[in-house]
């Protein structure tokens, strides 16, 4: 009798289990196109709001999550390195600068919450501007 109900019990657990938890963050595909056009807001984000002289941009990209809200909430975990690209510049590739004394790579964390469906994205938390 207890078998018949102990078993299917246990199924559900593990499938449940194994799913993870509804809603919670969730490891992300860096080539996901709404992972990238995410960053790449935060990043332009970063560099409006930054009283430095150079552009700065993403040298490594450590940790991506994503997580289902009222949208979407992309959580990133990266470093930030200078480049030699001055702000208002006409220069549109800027890499990091190799010298590591110069980049003064920065680790950052970053979350961005985007609702496509209104045209609406934002910056919730940007540890590099704290």
């Amino acid at each position: 009798m207890y078998f018949k109900m102990i078993v299917p019990f246990l199924a559900v657990i593990l499938a449940v289990g194994s799913a993870g938890l509804t809603g919670a963050p969730m490891d992300a595909d860096m080539n996901d196109e709404g992972v990238q056009n995410a960053l790449q807001f935060a990043v332009a984000h970063y560099n409006r709001q930054s009283n430095d002289a150079f552009v700065r941009q993403v040298s490594e990209v450590i940790k991506v999550q994503k997580q289902v809200v009222s949208g979407l909430k992309y959580i990133f975990t990266v470093k930030m390195g200078r480049t030699n690209c001055r702000k208002g510049g006409v220069e549109t590739l800027c890499a990091v600068h190799e010298d590591p004394n110069v980049a003064r790579a920065t680790q950052c964390k970053i979350t961005v919450w985007s609702q496509p469906w209104i045209n609406s994205i934002k910056v919730l938390e940007n540890t590099c501007l704290a």
